[in-house]
C-alpha cells in the first residue's frame, strides 16, 4: 500500500490518541478493515468515517459523560444546566480546535454547577455583574481573568437556577455558545504562541482531559501539569515532540526573573551576581568546578551566610543552611531557593556536561535567576528565558583593566614575576615548571589532573609571594582569580581528545583575560613564545554566537516499559525541537553494556544510577575499582575506602589514588553505603600535601627525559628516547643497541 493510501486510514492508537475508547470504536464506527503490517493484521479505520462519528453528539456526550456528577443534584441546578446543555448543542460540531475546547469548557462548567450550587449566596447585584463579565468575554479577551470569569459565572449561573424568568437568563442562553468559541479561538491563539511545537488536537482529545483543571488553572497548566508528564510516561514517539522545558511544569507554572552578567574573564559579572546571593533569604549557586564551588562556600561563611557544599566528589551538608555551593549536575529541582546565581553559562553547548546548564535554566525554582555567561550566550540564552515565558534584564560588564596583546614573542626563560606560562598537557607544565626551578625561579603548578587540595596549595603559594610564577594548562581559564599581570602562551594548538588542533577564539580569550586582575594591574598583557600572530588573531576575533543548548533525559526514561539501552538508544535517534542538541549518551551505553557483559543484574534505576557517578571510565585501574565496587555492594558486603601501597608513591600514582578516592565516595553516596568521611578527609589531604610535595621539591626525580634530544617524556612512557627520536634513531645504522630499547 502507498504512503497516501495509508495516511487514509487510522489505525486504534491513532485513535486511541484521538480520545476514542474501546466502546466508542465499537458504538460508533463500522467494522474495521484489515492490513498487513510487519507480517500480521492490523486493524484500521477509514479517516472520514471517523471523522464523521467524531462530529456527531454521540461521541461528544459519551466522552464527556465521565465528567458528570453521579450523585443526584438539585432541580434548580437542573434547570441551569440544561439551559447550557441546550444552548451548546444547538451549535453545529465541526471539530475544529476552538470546538473542541469550547466543548470542553461547557463539560467543565456543566459539572461545577453542583458544587457551585451549594457554596455561599450570592446577592443580584453580584449575579448580574458576573454573568455580564463572562457574556463580555465574546467581544473582549481577558486573559488574565478567564479562570476567575468562569468560576463566577458558574457561580451565579447556578443560583439563576432558581430564577428561570431572570432578564440574563435569555442573554446567556442566545450568547453562550459565542462566547465560549471565541475564548476558546484566543486561549488557543496565546497558546500556539507560546507552545508552538505543541499537537493541540492529541492534546484536546486526550482521554481523561481535567476538565476541573482546565477550568480552576487553565489551559497552560494541563499542558505542562497533566498531559506533558502522561505523554512522556506513555510513548517515546511523544516525548520527540515536546520541548524539554516542559519536563519541567514547577518551573513553568512560576514567573521568574533572570538577570543576564555578560562579560569576558576578568570582568566582574559573577562578582554582581554574588553580592545579590550574599544578601538573600535562602539561595544556590551553580558552578562548573568544584573548586568553584568551594570557594563560593568559603565566601558565602566569611559573609556569615550558612552554606553547604554538594559536588560529585564532595559533600558539606550543614544543618543550618540557607545556601547551597554546587557543581551544576547536583541541583536539587524540588528544592525552592529566593535567587539562584548559575555560572559560566556558554557550557550549555558542551556536548557531555551542558545539559546540566540547561537542566538549571529551564528547571531552577527561583523567582530571581542570575546567569553568568560570555557574550556569545547572549541570543541562545535569551531564546530559552523567552520560550518559558519569564523576564529577564541583560547587564554586559566590562573590563576595568586593559588588555594588550605584545609586539614580540618572548623568551620563557625570561619570564618577569607576576607572568602566567600556558601549556597544553601535563607534561609540558612540569618541564617547563622544572626549567623554571633549575634557573632559580618558584613556579605554582596548575592542570587538570591535579587534585583540587594540591591545587588550592599551589595557588595559595603564589597568591602568598612563595612563589613568583605559574605553570599551566587551560585549567586557568576558568574561575581561577589569580593575581597575573601577563599570559604567555608556549604552544597555539592543544589536543582535544580526538585530534590536536588549533586554539579557538573563545579559548585564547578565556586564557587570556586572566592578565591584568582589577586592584592589582593597571594593565594586563598576553604574549606568546611562538605563532604570536596566532594569539593576536584570536584576541580580535568576534565569536560566534552559541548555536544550541544541549539537552539531556530525564528520569522519566525509567517509566517507559522496554529495556533501558533501548530507551537510550531510541531517545538518542529522535528530533529535537530547536535550539536544542541531544547529550551525547555514549558513556551511558558503554557503562550499562559492561554492566550487562560482566553479568550484573541490575534494575533499570540503578543501571541509570551507576552509569551516572562521575569518573574516567577509559582509565583501566579506576574502571576495576568501579566494578569492584559495584560487585561487593550487589553481594551485600562492606563498601571499603581503597588503600595506597606502603611503598612511597610516584605523582602518578598518587593522582590515580586521589581519583579512586573521588571514585569511593560518589559510589558510596549514590548507592547509599557508609562512609567514615574523617578518615576519607584525612587520606585526601595527606595525598594532597605528598603531591604538593613533589611539585616543590622532588619533581625532577618525576620526570624522565629523552636520552637524545632532552624532551620530557610522558610520565608512563618506557623507553630512554622520546618517539621522535627513536624513530629517527631507527632510521640511522650507526645507533648504539642501547638506543633501541624503547619498549
Amino acid at each position: 500500500m502507498s504512503r497516501q493510501n495509508r495516511d487514509n486510514f487510522w489505525t486504534v492508537p491513532t485513535l486511541k490518541r484521538r480520545g476514542w475508547t474501546t466502546e466508542l470504536m465499537k458504538a460508533l464506527l463500522p467494522k474495521p478493515l484489515f492490513f498487513m503490517r510487519g507480517g500480521r493484521p492490523v486493524r484500521v479505520w477509514d479517516r472520514e468515517d471517523v471523522l464523521l462519528a467524531e462530529s456527531g453528539p454521540q461521541f461528544v456526550n459519551r466522552k464527556s459523560g465521565a465528567d458528570s456528577p453521579a450523585r443526584p443534584v438539585p432541580q434548580s441546578v437542573k434547570r441551569a444546566r440544561a439551559v447550557l446543555d441546550q444552548a451548546w448543542q444547538a451549535v453545529e460540531p465541526d471539530g475544529s480546535l476552538a470546538w473542541l475546547l469550547a466543548s470542553r469548557y461547557h463539560t467543565a462548567i456543566a459539572a461545577r454547577l453542583p458544587a457551585a450550587k451549594n457554596s455561599k449566596g450570592l446577592r443580584s447585584s453580584q449575579i448580574t455583574s458576573r454573568i455580564d463579565e463572562f457574556l463580555s468575554l465574546e467581544e473582549q479577551y481577558n486573559g488574565k481573568r478567564l479562570q476567575d470569569i468562569f468560576r463566577g459565572f458558574t457561580k451565579a449561573w447556578a443560583w439563576l437556577g432558581d430564577y428561570p424568568d431572570h432578564p440574563r437568563a435569555a442573554r446567556v442562553s442566545e450568547r453562550y455558545p459565542r462566547v465560549l468559541l471565541n475564548t476558546a479561538k484566543q486561549v488557543l491563539a496565546a497558546f500556539s504562541e507560546a507552545q508552538p511545537e505543541a499537537d493541540l488536537d492529541a492534546f484536546l482529545r486526550a482521554e481523561g482531559f481535567p476538565t476541573r483543571q482546565l477550568l480552576a488553572e487553565g489551559l497552560a497548566t494541563v499542558w505542562s501539569v497533566w498531559y506533558v508528564p502522561q505523554a512522556i510516561r506513555t510513548s517515546l514517539s511523544l516525548l520527540i515532540a515536546l520541548n524539554p522545558k516542559d519536563e519541567y511544569p514547577e518551573a513553568r507554572a512560576m514567573h521568574r526573573r533572570f538577570v543576564l552578567h555578560l562579560g569576558g574573564t576578568n570582568t566582574g559579572k559573577t562578582y554582581t551576581g554574588f553580592q545579590r546571593l550574599i544578601r538573600a533569604k535562602t539561595g544556590v549557586y551553580l558552578a562548573p568546578l568544584r573548586l568553584l564551588a568551594l570557594e563560593a562556600q568559603e565566601t558565602l561563611l566569611d559573609a556569615g551566610v550558612e552554606c553547604s557544599l554538594s559536588t560529585g566528589e564532595e559533600e558539606d551538608r550543614r544543618e543550618e543552611d540557607t545556601h547551597v555551593a554546587a557543581t551544576a549536575e547536583k541541583l536539587e529541582l524540588k528544592q525552592r531557593y529566593e535567587v539562584a546565581v548559575i555560572d559560566e553559562c556558554q557550557m550549555i553547548s558542551d556536548r557531555q556536561r551542558g545539559y546540566a546548564w540547561t537542566r538549571a535554566i529551564l528547571g531552577v525554582l527561583a523567582p530571581e535567576v542570575h546567569l553568568c555567561a560570555a557574550p556569545e550566550a547572549k541570543e541562545l540564552l535569551i531564546r530559552l528565558i523567552e520560550s518559558c515565558g519569564d523576564s529577564y534584564t541583560v547587564e554586559v560588564h566590562q573590563r576595568t583593566t586593559p588588555l594588550i596583546c605584545m609586539s614580540h614573542t618572548i623568551d620563557y626563560q625570561r619570564v618577569q614575576p607576576g607572568d602566567a606560562l600556558i601549556t597544553f598537557s601535563k607534561v609540558g607544565v612540569l618541564s617547563v615548571a622544572e626549567d623554571l626551578r633549575q634557573s632559580g625561579k618558584e613556579p605554582a603548578i596548575i592542570y587538570g589532573a591535579l587534585p583540587y587540595a594540591t591545587r588550592r596549595k599551589q595557588m595559595e603559594g603564589f597568591l602568598e609571594g612563595r612563589m613568583e610564577y605559574v605553570v599551566s594548562t587551560d585549567a586557568i581559564g576558568m574561575g581561577l582569580n589569580l593575581p597575573i599581570r601577563r599570559i604567555i602562551f608556549m604552544e597555539t594548538e592543544k589536543f582535544d581528545g580526538i585530534e590536536r588542533r588549533e586554539l579557538k577564539p573563545e579559548e585564547i580569550k578565556q586564557i587570556a583575560g586572566r592578565a591584568g586582575r582589577f586592584g592589582m594591574y593597571s594593565k594586563g598583557f598576553v604574549g606568546a613564545t611562538q605563532n604570536l600572530p596566532a594569539i593576536r588573531a584570536g584576541l580580535e576575533a568576534v565569536v560566534p554566537p552559541l548555536e544550541y543548548a544541549v539537552a539531556g533525559f530525564s528520569d522519566l526514561v525509567l517509566q517507559v516499559d522496554f529495556d533501558l539501552l533501548e530507551v537510550l538508544t531510541q531517545w538518542n535517534q529522535m528530533p529535537t525541537a530547536e535550539p536544542y542538541q541531544k547529550l551525547d549518551i555514549t558513556r551511558y551505553i558503554t557503562i550499562i553494556s559492561k554492566l550487562r557483559e560482566m553479568g550484573f543484574v541490575l534494575s533499570k534505576e540503578q543501571e541509570l544510577r551507576a552509569a551516572n557517578i562521575p569518573f574516567d571510565e577509559t582509565e583501566e585501574a579506576l574502571r576495576e575499582l568501579f566494578f569492584q565496587l559495584l560487585r561487593r555492594w550487589q553481594q551485600g558486603e562492606a563498601v571499603e575506602q581503597p588503600g595506597l601501597s606502603e611503598e612511597e608513591a610516584t605523582l602518578p600514582e598518587l593522582e590515580l589514588y586521589y581519583k579512586k578516592l573521588d571514585l569511593y565516595f560518589s559510589f558510596a553516596k549514590t548507592f547509599g553505603c557508609p562512609v567514615d568521611e574523617d578518615k576519607l578527609y584525612n587520606s585526601r589531604e595527606r595525598v594532597a600535601d605528598e603531591i604538593n610535595e613533589i611539585l616543590l621539591h622532588r619533581l625532577r626525580s618525576n620526570i624522565r627525559f629523552c636520552a637524545r634530544c632532552g624532551k620530557a617524556l610522558p610520565l608512563h612512557h618506557r623507553g630512554r628516547l622520546c618517539d621522535a627520536c627513536f624513530r629517527k634513531n631507527r632510521r640511522t645504522p650507526q645507533s648504539s643497541y642501547s638506543d633501541h630499547q624503547n619498549v
